[in-house]
């Protein structure tokens, strides 16, 4: 009898709750296949990857973290929107991975055509910026959007948090219509998603952390 195939998600930066709040989402959601998911947190990482600097840290400590790990796993997710350390692990593992960020990008091309991002901290524009250039995405998006609020600071104050992310949104919507997929570019975005989506029934809200569940469990079956 053959196993299941075994999906590692992997959160790059080492606050063990987002791993949680991702691992809900998985339960929220529904995918294809008898697939089972392992959710593991980057204990030599920094808290949250805030800009390059963080990002070069997180990545060194995940390929230990991995090079560590039993050859088990079919495929990796790495649950950054910066799409930490992807390329690397790619060549390390030799295997399918995904980063949340790439994830979000092709579906939003597939739901809407042209995306928006709206992130967390401005220093981390750039680092989505060259992401979205190397993937081949740059005709695509029409914004990087940084709302000004801390990664840790979803978890800790999720009523503010919505608030601002609500104010953003309309900005979006009023400059760039309806026609167009906003893309909540941070994995602790994602247990805000349901709210906002319900709030913007009439936009294409795209939480990152789903869209890399999803395309894992496809990746799994081809």
């Amino acid at each position: 009898m053959t196993s299941c195939p075994v999906v590692c998600f992997i959160n790059p930066n080492s606050t063990e709750s987002m791993t949680s709040t991702c691992r809900d989402t998985l339960g929220r959601m529904g995918v294809m296949g008898e697939i089972r998911f392992e959710f593991i947190t980057n204990r030599g990482a920094p808290e949250a990857i805030q800009g390059a600097e963080d990002g070069e840290l997180a990545t060194e400590a995940m390929l230990s973290l991995v090079s560590q790990l039993p050859d088990a796993y079919a495929v990796f997710v790495v649950g950054c929107f910066d799409d930490t350390g992807v390329w690397d692990l790619i060549d390390q593992v030799g295997r399918p991975v995904i980063g949340i960020g790439q994830a979000a990008y092709h579906w939003a091309s597939l739901r809407s055509q042209r995306f928006v991002v709206l992130t967390t901290l401005s220093v981390s524009v750039p680092v989505i910026r060259e992401s979205i250039q190397r993937q081949g995405f740059e005709s695509r998006c029409l914004d990087v959007v940084a709302s000004g609020i801390p990664v840790l600071e979803l978890e800790r104050n999720p009523g503010e948090s919505l608030r601002i992310l609500n104010d953003r949104i309309r900005d979006i919507a009023d400059k760039y219509g309806e026609n167009v997929a906003i893309i909540l570019g941070c994995a602790g975005m994602t247990d805000l998603y349901a709210d906002l989506a319900s709030q913007w029934d009439s936009l294409t809200i795209i939480d990152p952390v789903a869209a890399g569940l999803r395309l894992s469990s496809v990746l799994c079956l081809g």
